[in-house]
């Protein structure tokens, strides 16, 4: 019985396990008119003949054929991945012999879609690489209604707001999934700064239903009953660097079980099958995923579209199901999954999740977007899905752009939102700043905490404002800190007058419990 399989060491050992005589006769005829008929000489000439010439018979390929195998001896150890190759080049390769019943001249090369051993060691000296792939970015586009969310500063506020909620236990969560509660969604949406992605009910919450899962899944915050808790990490990170909190939650998600993005895809059902696990674990797609997204350029836009045939060319590719036909559409038979080709449904649809639901969320992402409603309609033609608007809520992405807190948290850079001299002016009391970029959310916390924001930039730090800084349980020591610091330099004397009248206010008042006014 005939042995198939993948790492033939020799040709003529995989000429003889896998083609009948009649597919070596095709073969042969692209090499000459004259050839044996008998199964073992008609290996011995086809193997002979091509070590003999192998340059000549390269050159009766066309371009992409040898293409596909400069991709196969250089990047994929000598496979023919025919979903790479053609996100890569836009086609396959195509028929090369034109003489009546030969088999394409690509199968001698490629045997079960593979180079034997003997024959790769020959082309690894023979083929050039091919050219390196690259990343297309480009300009939004003005002719499109694009939501455009900044988020990198954004994030670090709302990680800030939520470790705040949780630390007030004002944060509820189902103690079996660590989902939200409807309540809680509500009042974190409300607390969102900039708001969620969508304001639209029949889209439903996004960043306001990932945070508590993100907390959970970072190891910042543990459920206990069903009410939130910080950790330890948790209280280390509320009120200290929030960008080391975004990067520590990224890097611990990476292996979290506590939810599988995908499962925001309602209209595809039997993803928890009874019987055996219908999908593969998010943990072996996410490093995958987080690996090509390291090869984006930082503050350069790039369609999704483009960044996933990036995805599929470099072979970044991650299986979503171990059993695809108990996917469906409403009806396990008629609406059943393996009658398609999943990608578009399965894996892009992942992508847009992770993308736009988690790392825009956590700020890695900056993100152009407009209503899922038939952005991608690529899913209407499927049995039983023609009734859905959007398969995902994700479905609006249309651009994503690495920024620099996402560069610093994938480890492209190493530094994040460093402070020069210049970045802060003290004009009396006011605090301006005169950076350029955004300042790090850490710092505008902390002014919105000791004064108040007048205007884009510019804090006015009262009398007032301190004394409730210091009520809320800072200490005119911290605050000079803070601010000798921002500022670079020593104090001006409106500041030296403020803090001395705000230290003797301060020492006056002292408590002495609580007392009822009838």
């Amino acid at each position: 019985m005939a042995r198939f399989q993948d790492d033939y060491k020799t040709l003529k050992q995989a000429l003889n396990d896998v083609y009948r005589v009649d597919e070596l006769k095709g073969l042969a005829k692209n090499f000459n008119a004259k050839f044996p008929t008998q199964k073992s000489e008609l290996i011995d000439h086809i193997a002979s003949t091509v070590f003999a010439d192998l340059n000549s018979i390269i050159s009766k390929l066309s371009p992409i054929a040898v293409n596909a195998l400069a991709e196969a001896v250089h990047n994929w150890d000598g496979q023919f991945k025919s979903k790479a190759f053609y996100a890569k080049y836009g086609s396959l390769p195509t028929k090369s012999s034109t003489k009546q019943n030969a088999m394409e001249l690509m199968f001698v090369f490629f045997i079960n879609g593979a180079i034997p051993a003997d024959l790769m060691a020959r082309l690894q000296n023979i083929i050039k690489p091919p050219a390196s792939e690259k990343i297309h970015y480009e300009n939004l586009p003005e002719k499109y209604d694009l939501t455009i969310r900044k988020t990198a500063h954004e994030s670090c506020i709302n990680l800030h707001t939520l470790l705040t909620m949780i630390n007030e236990k004002k944060l509820r969560v189902s103690p079996k999934t660590g989902r939200a509660t409807a309540a809680t969604i509500k009042k974190i949406t409300s607390a969102l700064f900039e708001g969620d992605f969508y304001e639209d009910d029949s889209i439903g919450p996004m960043q306001a239903f990932t945070w508590p899962l993100l907390l959970q899944g970072g190891g910042l915050a543990s459920i206990d009953g069903n009410l939130l808790k910080l950790t330890r990490k948790g209280e280390t990170l509320l009120n200290k660097d929030l960008a080391q909190g975004i990067k520590a939650i990224f890097k611990k998600w990476e292996k979290t079980k506590i939810i599988d993005e995908f499962t925001r895809v309602t209209a595809i059902k039997g993803q928890k099958a009874a019987k055996g696990r219908a999908m593969t674990s998010p943990v072996r797609r996410r490093p995958v995923i987080n690996e090509a997204m390291t090869c984006l350029e930082p503050g350069r836009w790039v369609q999704v579209n483009e960044m996933e045939r990036f995805i599929c060319s470099e072979n970044y590719t991650f299986e979503m199901e171990n059993y695809e036909w108990k996917l469906y559409f409403g009806d396990p038979n008629y609406g059943n999954l393996g009658y398609y080709d999943t990608w578009p449904l399965l894996q892009l649809r992942y992508l847009l999740i992770y993308f736009f639901e988690y790392c825009a969320t956590l700020g890695l992402l900056d993100v152009a977007y407009k209503h899922p409603d038939y952005a991608r309609p690529d899913f209407q033609s499927c049995w039983g899905a023609d009734e859905y608007k959007f398969l995902s809520m994700s479905d609006g992405l249309m651009y994503i752009r690495l920024n620099d807190l996402g560069a610093w948290v994938m480890d492209i850079v190493q530094e994040y939102g460093t402070l020069d001299s210049q970045t802060f002016e003290a004009h009396g009391t006011d605090i301006i700043f005169t950076g350029k970029g955004t300042m790090t959310a850490d710092h505008s916390i902390y002014l919105d905490k000791i004064g108040n924001q007048e205007e884009a930039g510019k804090w006015h730090i009262s009398t007032t404002s301190l004394l409730l800084a210091v009520q809320e349980g800072d200490t005119t020591k911290n605050i000079k800190k803070f601010i000798k610091k921002i500022i670079s330099g020593k104090l001006n004397n409106s500041f030296i007058q403020l803090f001395n009248e705000v230290e003797d206010r301060s020492g006056q008042i002292t408590l002495k419990g609580k007392a009822s006014l009838l």
